[in-house]
């Protein structure tokens, strides 16, 4: 099978509604140097894509879509930023040569993809590039506030290690698969079909752009973590994945932050509907994972995780805002 359809695989993971993801033949996933090849065959520009083009259509926004749609946009560059100043540890510490070109080339996506968000929140939403305002962005951020911290202390251990399998491998099921494979999947599609209903054709091919990055990146984490998983690391990598998955249901919620709540019964329903589809459509992605890393027999512990995750962050939104989330309301 071809590198093209082994990325289709991964695409494949990262939207669910393209179709089932597939392997090849041998069940196995490609090589970091057939990765390398294929991103450069994909490059793309910033500066080709005119983010500006999009401007006039944010003015016609209404206040509420206008609320979610940077929401959704902060978060992404939020996390673009956080991993594009802290991957260097694991390119440093890579297992092989192999390893070490294609994460130069993930850090090489990662700096473009936050630069991306960077240029479109201000040239085409309009936002002010200040320092405070992206200190306040992290602030807001639920990664920032969840799951950075926990990836943070994972490349800490890379670093102080000088790449112990242990940790390194860690550390990539942490980058890899819950902020990429999990995480940014859902925030990027979601936000993509965000931007075509309100025809925002900039930010649909920019996001499209970044989802065949990411899935490229999905890739090379989902075969790293396969041969971890077939060596001596599979409990290890076990736990953290689980650990990751809860934190995903959490940061999926995102009890820091008070929900709409329409005053109309049909409009929470409605909303209600939403919501719990983006939470299930998360919660397949991290089971669908699971075959390709080697540990199908990991799906009961996945739910359990995932259900644990949404309890905690159901919970703290009670407790934050008073209330109970609409999805819980009626």
């Amino acid at each position: 099978m071809s590198t093209t359809r082994h990325q289709d695989a991964a695409i494949g993971l990262l939207d669910l509604e393209d179709g089932p993801a597939s392997r090849t033949g041998d069940g196995r996933l490609p090589e970091p140097r057939a990765l390398y090849n294929q991103w450069e065959k994909q490059q793309w520009s910033i500066a080709r894509l005119e983010v500006s083009r999009d401007r006039p259509q944010w003015a016609t926004l209404r206040p509420v879509a206008r609320r979610e749609l940077l929401t959704a946009l902060n978060e992404l560059e939020v996390g673009e930023v956080f991993v594009s100043r802290t991957l260097s540890a694991l390119l440093e510490h890579a297992p092989s040569d192999a390893d070490r070109l294609f994460l130069s080339t993930q850090v090489a996506d990662e700096a473009r993809h936050a630069q991306f968000f960077q240029d479109y929140l201000h040239e085409a939403a309009g936002l002010e590039e200040t320092v405070s305002e992206a200190e306040r962005q992290q602030e807001d951020s639920v990664y920032a506030r969840i799951f950075a911290p926990t990836l943070r202390a994972s490349l800490e251990q890379v670093t102080a290690t000088a790449g112990d399998p242990d940790p390194w491998h860690t550390a990539v099921v942490e980058y890899h698969l819950v902020s990429e494979g999990i995480l940014a999947a859902t925030a990027l599609h979601q936000t993509r079909r965000i931007a075509r209903r309100f025809d925002l054709p900039a930010l649909e091919e920019g996001l499209g752009n970044v989802i065949r990055d990411e899935s490229r990146h999905l890739t090379y984490g989902l075969a790293a973590t396969r041969r971890a998983v077939e060596g001596s690391l599979r409990a290890r990598i076990a736990a953290v994945y689980l650990a990751g998955v809860e934190a995903a249901a959490r940061i999926s919620v995102n009890p820091y932050r008070r929900a709409l709540t329409p005053v109309m019964r049909p409009a929470l329903v409605q909303q209600r509907a939403l919501l719990a589809a983006q939470w299930d459509l998360t919660r397949r992605r991290a089971l669908r994972q699971l075959r390709f890393i080697g540990l199908s027999d990991l799906a009961g512990d996945t739910e359990q995780a995932w259900d644990r995750g949404l309890e905690t962050a159901l919970a703290e939104y009670a407790g934050l805002w008073g209330t109970a989330h609409p999805v819980t309301a009626l």
